[in-house]
């Protein structure tokens, strides 16, 4: 047993998706969910559900996004003991083991894989008003999963391979560019080569900026009309986790790191951003030539994309904190007598 938590999103498009409101009909029948359990909403139709979220969550409108939402995803092998009734004890005992049991909750079972799994939507808001801190604790998650699993005699999910015939939509687009990220990643070793590998299969690499400044802050995949977050294609397909597995491997095989020079816009400043978009653009557009030279300035630069530049040194920059916050001697009282 896994427990998956998401983040992101409104009551509103939570609940859509977990009764299928927003899917294809004539594939996401009644039969192919069903709502298994629920706490403190005032029906089982989708503007009754939404509805109550929301009145509650108004008790407390300093949490910006009390929209809870966690997956609970089982063995294939398991599937024959999972009646709705025995995921239902699941469901409630891992609520309860979170500390979620004094909020509102959702649970819906999906019957459209073959491996069993169910959704619970919760408030973040619970009944006294105050935010719910477990419920987005990853490392209490991982706890009760693993007790759980021991308690009902539960097998470990395996990594398996998805069948594209039964996913559709979004869910085919997300599956799709995480079999194709993860085979780019083992057979690159920078940004250049993981970004073609992934463009010779029509998927994009879309960089994110921190709001009003050229930082880059993440990254999403484009297939299609699909965009996908790094964070929601997996753990090891963050930003921030690609370019440390990117950095370290560039020291390895070249210990004597290169010197680049990233170009200054006119008023001085260091337009790294916008240098790393123009990189992923090339890459895409040279993806079926990758073996073929796509430039020596734009290949040294994306080998260390989004790296910080030879400037920044964190000693000399520790030092330099430590000279402008200079330490107040602590006054001499001496011994009283």
């Amino acid at each position: 047993m896994i427990g998956k938590i998401l983040k992101g999103g409104s009551f509103g498009s939570k609940v859509d998706y977990v009764t299928r409101e927003k899917h294809d009909k004539k594939i996401f029948t009644s039969d192919t969910w069903k709502i298994l359990g629920s706490r403190g909403l005032m029906g089982e139709k989708r503007n009754q559900i939404v509805a109550s979220f929301e009145a509650q969550a108004m008790q407390n409108r300093r949490i910006g996004n009390p929209a809870g939402h966690i997956t609970l995803s089982f063995a294939a092998d398991d599937k024959p003991k999972l009646s709705d009734e025995k995921m239902l004890k699941i469901a409630l005992d891992y609520i309860k083991m979170m500390g979620l049991d004094k909020a509102q909750f959702l649970i819906v079972r999906h019957y459209e894989t073959d491996k069993p799994h169910c959704h619970i939507v919760f408030n973040m808001v619970g009944d006294n008003g105050k935010r719910m801190e477990s419920g987005r604790n990853r490392y209490r998650n991982k706890r009760v999963c693993e007790a759980l699993t021991k308690r009902y005699r539960l097998a470990l999910p395996k990594q398996e391979t998805p069948d594209m015939e039964k996913l559709h939509g979004l869910e085919r687009a997300k599956a799709e560019i995480k079999i194709a990220a993860a085979e780019a990643l083992r057979n690159a070793r920078n940004w250049n080569t993981f970004a073609a590998l992934l463009a010779r299969k029509n998927i994009h690499i879309i960089p994110k900026y921190r709001r009003g400044t050229n930082e880059m802050q993440g990254i999403s995949f484009q297939s299609g009309d699909y965009k996908v977050k790094g964070s929601d294609v997996g753990e090891a397909f963050k930003f921030r986790n690609l370019d440390s597995y990117f950095s370290q491997s560039n020291r390895q095989a070249a210990p004597k790191k290169a010197t680049v020079q990233t170009k200054s816009s006119q008023s001085g400043a260091s337009s790294i951003s916008d240098e790393a978009m123009r990189a992923v653009k090339v890459t895409a557009t040279t993806a079926a030539g990758m073996v073929a030279d796509i430039g020596e300035s734009v290949g040294q630069f994306i080998g260390g994309l989004f790296q910080p530049g030879p400037a920044y040194d964190p000693e000399e920059e520790r030092l330099a904190w430590e000279l402008s916050h200079p330490k107040k001697k602590k006054p001499n009282r001496g011994i009283k007598r």
